[in-house]
């Protein structure tokens, strides 16, 4: 092996400002990562238990302190709603310049608490595709009222539809039969329901990212009980960043759990329509400064038009024969030998590797900065005699 001052001194390009930890097989050797190869889709694989979100955490602190890259972290965990601040028993210099760097860091969850503001959103957002989407509305075997709810949402003044129970109002107060029935089916979906809608006064998730341009804005939707509300909320801010993608305004877009709100498996209507609208960022999204940081734990559960779309590679721990020969087929940068060895790695140890690190690092995550948000059930029920 090279000596540990040859490796370090190879790594330590001017553009590998990111410290992620050490190298695995050199614990006095900074494991580092480029900064501007986060301008490729870049894909972070880890089976649970492998420490894939604390080392994405870890990640999002480090372009949080040495970039200026806007973050929008969609968190569905609750695991990243401490990105704003430092834990207990960081250093006072590296915590004073963390908290500089993350004064603008903002969270918004479904759940309203201490410094996390409503995440809401409004049935205008969705566009009219997405909204009939989560309608079940077909456009041809429901052509009558989908048509009719295209027309409502185009014609109707923007304050009309601010809520959704002022397009129930609209939809009622329509005079229209076929607009009644669109009623009808938005109250026995239980759409009107849903705790994601914002009210006429509230902010909603792409107002604030795209009035107030915050350093980094997580949004918490761990607290929403529907899976469709979450995807909702997706599908509400992949449409404000396509619509907006024109002012070329550079950022990351984060998703953990990716294969919640982008099933390589779309199920229904609305899931179909997010996977579309990933497919289509992850194929254009660059030419326009949007890049995608997509988080899961098999690659199998992504859709492959998205994840080939992915210049970098963050693997963690994955015991799955098939997924290790799944990836390797589909990250042709890398080469294969690296990619089996993630079937040995230990707790917080991973393979870095394409744009962020020309040479593939075995690497092993370094202490976090901020408290960790998401938390393990206790087993202390595995232990005899204690209560």
């Amino acid at each position: 092996m090279a000596p540990d001052q040859l490796v370090a001194e190879r790594l330590a390009r001017r553009a590998a400002t990111l410290e992620l930890g050490t190298l695995r097989d050199a614990p006095e050797v900074v494991a580092r990562l480029e900064a501007k190869g986060f301008n490729r889709h870049t894909f972070m694989c880890g089976q649970s238990g492998s420490g894939k979100t604390y080392s994405l955490g870890r990640l999002l602190e480090e372009l949080v302190l040495r970039t200026r890259l806007p973050l929008l972290v969609l968190d569905p965990n609750g695991d990243h709603v401490h990105l704003g601040r430092t834990r207990a028993g960081v250093d006072q210099a590296v915590a004073a310049a963390y908290a500089e760097a993350a004064g603008d860091v903002r969270v918004l969850g479904a759940e309203p608490r201490d410094a996390v503001a409503p995440l809401r959103i409004r049935f205008r957002e969705l566009g009219a595709t997405a909204a009939a989407a989560l309608l079940q509305l077909d456009p041809i075997a429901d052509r009558a009222e989908y048509n009719a709810l295209l027309h409502a949402l185009r014609s109707a003044p923007a304050e009309g539809v601010e809520s959704m129970d002022a397009a129930i109002e609209l939809f009622r107060h329509s005079g229209d039969e076929v607009l009644g029935l669109i009623k009808m089916r938005v109250e026995n979906l239980g759409v009107d329901r849903m705790a994601a809608w914002a009210k006429p006064s509230g902010s909603t998730i792409a107002e604030v990212w795209a009035r107030d341009e915050p350093r980094a804005l997580v949004a918490d939707t761990s607290g929403f009980e529907e899976r469709r509300e979450r995807i909702a909320v997706a599908m509400a801010v992949l449409e404000q960043l396509w619509a907006s993608r024109k002012r070329r305004r550079p950022l990351l877009l984060v998703v953990d759990e990716a294969h919640d709100v982008c099933p390589a498996d779309p199920a229904d209507p609305l899931e179909r329509l997010a996977v579309d609208r990933f497919t289509r960022i992850a194929g254009e999204g660059r030419k326009y400064g949007i890049h995608l940081l997509l988080a899961s734990q098999r690659p199998d559960k992504l859709p492959e038009n998205v994840l080939s779309q992915c210049d970098n590679l963050l693997l963690m721990r994955v015991n799955s024969a098939g997924d290790r020969a799944a990836l390797a087929s589909m990250f042709g940068f890398v080469p294969p030998e690296l990619i089996e060895l993630a079937g040995t790695f230990g707790l917080g140890e991973s393979l870095l590797a394409g744009k962020v690190s020309p040479d593939p690092q075995l690497a092993r995550t370094g202490a976090r900065l901020t408290p960790e948000g998401g938390a393990d059930v206790p087993t202390d029920w595995a232990i005899v005699g204690e209560r």
